[in-house]
């Protein structure tokens, strides 16, 4: 396991650790934000790799089961779901989804810590669309325990890795994101902006192979396994910047799965 870093402009209040409280974690999501209409969240959220990733939640969800999501955020991974009928109940650590219930009064949310866990119920699955990386080894695994007890039996964990550790990703955090970060700077001196870009420890890598290792260590066994979010690590190093080469570097992706930013695992009791 390892920590990697993203470039932010020092103004969005950088600390100098993985974000650990729950006032860490809205600043850096940029929580409170306001939409005009259900529409204007919809196409706010309307990114490709949302779009993928809500796809292979689908594949992997029933909408007779009962679902709680956890690390739900402004759920715009729930929304979808919620408007298809599906019985979900989503959760954060946080009150982020406040405008999202505003604009969507048929979304249920509540505020429900998963490390220290309060009488909200059992579940058929429970739904993580990117939560690991936020957590040493020691609390993630007690996240998986705590997740374990509250599924009822023959539950299932939907679990989405979202911050992975492989060759692709050594390579943007060691050499990619530094030297971004560097042409940040360089280009805000020179057009004068007045903007400060540094490095921020943003989250926990892990593998495949460990995500797997500890949920086994709870109990879970291994269904299937999709990818989502292709190419989307190449935006640390502004790839996305260039257009053509990011909708290549994408169909590549699609393929090699080195770059995607969406691991998501199906774990049986």
């Amino acid at each position: 396991m390892r920590i990697a870093c993203k470039c932010v402009p020092s103004t969005d209040g950088a600390r100098g650790h993985v974000d650990r409280t729950a006032e860490d974690f809205a600043r850096t999501m940029g929580y409170g934000r306001t939409y005009d209409s259900q529409e204007h969240f919809l196409e706010a959220h309307a990114h490709d790799w949302v779009r993928e990733l809500h796809d292979v939640f689908r594949e992997l969800l029933d909408p007779k089961r009962a679902i709680l999501s956890l690390g739900s955020g402004e759920c715009e991974h729930e929304i979808p779901f919620v408007l298809a009928g599906y019985d979900v109940v989503s959760t954060d650590v946080v009150a982020s989804a406040q405008e999202t219930q505003r604009l969507f009064p048929s979304l249920r949310f509540q505020l429900f810590d998963a490390l220290n866990p309060s009488p909200i119920g059992h579940f058929d699955d429970v739904l993580v669309g990117g939560l690991d990386f936020y957590f040493p080894d020691g609390e993630f695994s007690r996240l998986l325990g705590n997740i374990r007890e509250l599924l009822r039996p023959g539950g299932r964990l939907i679990f989405t890795l979202r911050y992975r550790d492989n060759p692709g990703t050594w390579l943007i955090d060691r050499c990619g994101i530094p030297l971004a970060c560097a042409l940040l700077r360089v280009l805000s001196a020179v057009r004068r902006t007045g903007t400060r870009w540094t490095m921020k420890p943003h989250g926990y890598r892990r593998s495949i192979r460990e995500i797997i290792a500890a949920a086994a260590r709870h109990g879970f066994r291994l269904g299937r396994v999709r990818h989502a979010g292709f190419a989307v690590e190449l935006t640390r190093i502004q790839l996305d910047r260039i257009p053509p080469l990011y909708r290549l570097a994408r169909a590549i992706d699609r393929r090699i799965h080195v770059f995607n930013n969406a691991v998501v695992f199906e774990f049986l009791t």
